[in-house]
């Protein structure tokens, strides 16, 4: 089955002539120098050098480079490539013997030597010890060696394995010139092919009838050129998948990280069917394989990910809900790694438009983020001043002696790439560090709906490192921070590509702060009191799966600035209960202003609403009593203050405190409803 549309005919390599392999070979120059002096040295320790690496990554190129140059040398050079030969001792002898004899080999080259099966034990037990030349074997295979090279006394001295990666941007560059490519042309491929010589061959060759005349920034997008996608899947995976594998090759590309409970979840098949899915995965050459799962090389996850696209978009959305569901839920539960699940969801993330072109997702399925620890303040430090300045860096040590905890780290291998500090501020708190933005955040959350005694406010102060990893960070401390109520994140600006992510997510944009020495920022923020983190999860997956500008999605983002000062909210909630039964009075309260009713509503609509929030405290445990005193006094007929404490069992003294507390209470639920709609009954 093919995995996209008509493919792009080939051209052979076998109609190459000969004497262009070097002219256009590039690269390689550790690994031919490596053949070289085996091959030239009479005694040398070392006679199997094993090639291994993904499919594309120019293992035949190599290995017939390097037949050239021991030819040029004078040496006798034999080859079997296995894709045109069985893998039996008769097969390979022949095809060895249609060069000449055998033993007069003093260069053997194998290609194709993930196909050897049952013919490797012979090659290595039979074939190689009976071998009177001793010849130089270099083989070529999207595997490494078997561990039966590696560990049998007889060979483990005599092998060296070289693992091929792809081309560097200079090499890469390279190529593309001695394929006559334009200049212009040659970053914008360069990037796209991720350093696979395949694919810069396919793109090159490509570049004038099948991508058209696009603008560079987008020319190389896989998504546009289904055909050329066909051709790049056909010749890595060597084979027609069936329907299932192709879907499992579909959650590798969507998926940060393919682990065998997230296949069985998004194909939602049988754990059998799964283990047999992700087995083979683990065995093709171009999927690697990490503490967390599975990922595949960057090129093949952009082009499943294009061919997923391209057969529709009812198996992408289910394919991506089903995916960002099964992680928004381990996050809400705190279940496994929480960095890990926050950063799959953020990373899935970079299917929507918006976030592809805003930000780099390049290397982001690599970087792992901890809490900081003591060894990293200076590194976390230093990234901070370049980023932000010398005085936010000090500042960012007076927070780490204030709360260390607030400061986490991002990795990629052993390397520092991203730094967050984001500290928890409590309501109340005291020798706070003299910050200017963490005041702001403060008294602009007390103006608009203060935190409650067990609330906290998550002030995501500074960020290095990429955007991509950021959110990721950030997801997770939204998911799992206990009590938090507001989120507060900095950015450096409009234009900054964690402002463009923070828009697609439905943060709310607010007022600029000023820092120590200037420094501006502009924060996002989300009151995640009315909104939990599984309701956000779920408009979110909307917002993903809609490709729509932000803009377009958060007609609401100026809501913060927007809304009734808390103080005064309050007062008209005070004024509105007392005039609840006076729908002369009632039509005058500032509330009819507000999100609490529709426009152009009556006094009846927010007497309704009044009414509904009373119910509301009532049914909650704990509160029924505040509840009461509401209904007591407002609600239930004319009657003065002191009759109403009678009416509830309460001394005079004891009664106003409880109807000032039960009028705030009643305050923050209608705060709630007024951001983000009435609780469902």
């Amino acid at each position: 089955m093919q995995m996209s549309p008509t493919a792009l005919p080939v051209e052979s390599h076998g109609d190459v002539p000969a004497v262009s392999w070097s002219k256009v070979f590039t690269g390689r120059v550790a690994e031919l120098r490596l053949l070289g002096e085996l091959m030239l040295s009479d005694g040398r320790g070392c006679f199997v050098v094993w090639l291994h690496g993904m499919a594309g990554v120019g293992k035949s190129t190599l290995l017939r480079r390097f037949a050239e140059e021991a030819e040029a040398h004078g040496r006798v050079t034999r080859s079997v490539d296995l894709r045109h030969t069985d893998p039996t001792p008769e097969a390979f002898l022949a095809a060895l013997e249609a060069q000449g004899a055998p033993e007069d080999a003093q260069v053997l080259l194998i290609d194709s030597a993930e196909s050897l099966g049952p013919l490797e034990p012979w090659l290595r037990d039979v074939f190689l010890p009976g071998m009177p030349s001793r010849p130089l074997l270099v083989v070529g295979s999207r595997l490494p060696p078997s561990a039966e090279w590696r560990t049998d006394p007889q060979w483990w001295h005599a092998l060296r394995s070289v693992r091929l990666t792809g081309m560097n941007e200079a090499e890469a560059a390279l190529l593309l010139r001695n394929r006559d490519v334009d200049e212009a042309e040659v970053p914008g491929i360069v990037r796209a092919a991720h350093g696979l010589p395949l694919a810069l061959a396919l793109f090159a060759d490509a570049r004038g009838h099948t991508m058209g005349t696009l603008e560079q920034h987008c020319f190389w997008e896989l998504r546009d050129s289904p055909d050329l996608v066909a051709e790049l899947l056909r010749l890595m995976l060597r084979e027609s998948p069936s329907l299932s594998r192709i879907d499992a090759l579909h959650v590798l590309a969507l998926a940060r990280v393919t682990t065998e409970e997230s296949v069985r979840h998004a194909l939602e098949v049988p754990p059998a069917t799964a283990h047999e899915l992700y087995t083979w995965l683990c065995g093709l050459s171009f999927v690697g394989s990490t503490a967390e799962g599975l990922v595949p090389h960057e090129l093949m996850r952009e082009a499943l990910l294009a061919d997923l696209r391209w057969r529709g978009p009812e198996k992408y959305e289910s394919l991506f809900g089903r995916l960002h569901g099964q992680l928004a839920e381990r996050l809400g539960q705190r279940a496994g790694d929480r960095w890990a699940s926050g950063a799959g969801l953020a990373y899935l993330g970079r299917t929507n438009r918006v976030a592809r072109e805003a930000v780099d997702w390049r290397g982001a399925d690599r970087i792992r983020w901890r809490a900081a620890r003591r060894d990293d303040l200076d590194g976390a430090v230093a990234a901070i001043e370049r980023e932000h300045g010398a005085a936010a860096g000090a500042l960012a040590r007076r927070w780490w002696e204030y709360q260390p905890a607030a400061f986490t780290v991002a990795e990629d291998g052993r390397r520092l790439v991203g730094v967050l500090v984001a500290p928890l501020l409590e309501p109340g708190a005291i020798r706070l560090p003299d910050d200017p933005v963490a005041r702001a955040a403060l008294e602009r959350a007390d103006g608009r709906s203060p935190l409650r005694r067990t609330e906290r406010l998550l002030l995501a102060r500074w960020s290095t490192g990429s955007a991509a990893a950021v959110c990721s960070a950030l997801t997770t401390l939204w998911a799992t921070t206990p009590g938090l109520a507001v989120s507060w994140t900095c950015t450096g600006g409009e234009q900054s590509a964690l402002a463009s992510l923070l828009a697609l997510y439905g943060q709310q944009r607010t007022a600029p702060a000023e820092g120590p020495d200037g420094e501006r920022v502009l924060p996002f923020v989300q009151d995640w009191r009315g909104a939990p983190f599984d309701r956000w999860a779920a408009t979110l997956r909307f917002r993903l799966l809609s490709d729509e500008p932000a803009c377009a999605l958060a007609p609401t983002a100026a809501l913060v600035e927007s809304t009734m000062p808390w103080p005064e909210f309050v007062d008209a909630v005070k004024h509105a209960y007392r005039s609840v039964r006076d729908p002369r009075l009632l039509a005058e309260s500032a509330l009819l202003g507000t999100r609490l009713v529709a426009p152009g509503a009556d006094a009846t609509a927010l007497r309704e609403v009044l009414t509904e929030t009373v119910a509301q405290l009532r049914a909650y445990p704990g509160q029924r009593q505040l509840g009461d005193v509401l209904e007591i006094t407002y609600l239930g007929g004319p009657r003065s203050q002191q009759a109403a404490a009678s009416r509830a069992a309460l001394s005079f003294s004891t009664y106003r405190r409880r109807l000032s507390t039960a009028l705030t209470k009643a305050a923050e639920l209608l705060r709630e409803r007024e951001l983000y709609g009435p609780v469902p009954r």
